[in-house]
């Protein structure tokens, strides 16, 4: 079968011809852009009827439609029909055309926008350029003001060997209800006192070190606590360690009396 020759007056026939519609091209593009549609995926028939339409609106608002609008709306027509007869838009040379001269304008109206832009970036680029920065000065190194008093090391010692006690009890955590101490501190404290009578000096980092237990070892923080709260306990340093010894003012029996109390208080 012969291919149907078509003559409409008026009729888009080249693709040169298209630079006479820009308008109808931005109302197509406009059309395209409301319905979120590529210009690749265009459908003829969608974009004629809102083509057709956005023509009625514009003349019941009695404005004056120009003659290019309503070649358009021939030529689309046209290519509407071309479409049904081909079965397939890709066969329609005359659409692959229009599809071209919509991407051609849709990039002329982005450089358009940049070349708008552009003066505004070059201005501002220009003023960057006469600002100078100056390099980060390096910040004054401070002396460590800080002076700790004994009993808040000897409370940093027992956190940090708390935090590295027996894997074993790794797995005893809180876990809802707070778990009873089962080491007294009135056992830890007697301890203590022994031991100090014994051997006068003591290494505060052995004694924690030989704890068996982290309630022993929070035993062992509270009876140091209790004993220099007393004033019975002389604190010096020797190196990374800490001697603990017994004062002359140490009282056995009221530092034992002062324990009892405060059980019987908690």
């Amino acid at each position: 079968m012969e291919n149907i020759t078509y003559h409409l007056q008026g009729v888009i026939k080249s693709e040169e011809d298209y630079k006479d519609f820009e308008g109808p091209l931005n109302l197509i593009l406009m059309l395209l852009s409301k319905n979120k549609i590529e210009i690749k995926d265009i459908k003829i028939s969608l974009i004629l009827d809102q083509y057709l339409e956005q023509i009625d609106i514009m003349q019941s608002m009695d404005l004056e439609v120009a003659s290019e609008f309503i070649q358009m709306a021939s030529h689309l027509l046209y290519l509407k029909t071309r479409t049904l007869l081909a079965g397939e838009e890709s066969e329609v040379s005359e659409l692959q055309a229009l599809i071209s001269s919509l991407e051609q304008l849709k990039s002329r109206d982005a450089y358009a926008s940049i070349q708008k832009i552009t003066p505004e970036f070059d201005s501002a680029t220009r003023r960057g350029l006469l600002y100078q920065s100056r390099q980060p000065e390096p910040l004054p190194k401070q002396e460590y003001g800080y002076r700790h008093a004994p009993v808040e090391l000897l409370s940093a010692i027992a956190n940090m060997l708390a935090r590295g006690a027996h894997p074993e009890e790794a797995d005893e955590k809180v876990r809802g209800v707070p778990q009873k101490i089962v080491y007294g501190v009135r056992v830890k404290s007697r301890e203590i006192i022994d031991r100090l009578k014994s051997c006068e000096k003591q290494s505060l980092r052995i004694l924690f070190a030989e704890c068996g237990s982290k309630s022993e070892m929070i035993a062992t923080f509270i009876s140091v606590l209790e004993m220099c709260a007393v004033g019975g306990l002389m604190i010096e340093q020797e190196g990374e360690d800490y001697l603990i010894s017994l004062a002359e003012t140490m009282d056995e029996e009221r530092f034992m009396e002062r324990l009892e109390l405060q059980v019987e208080g908690a």
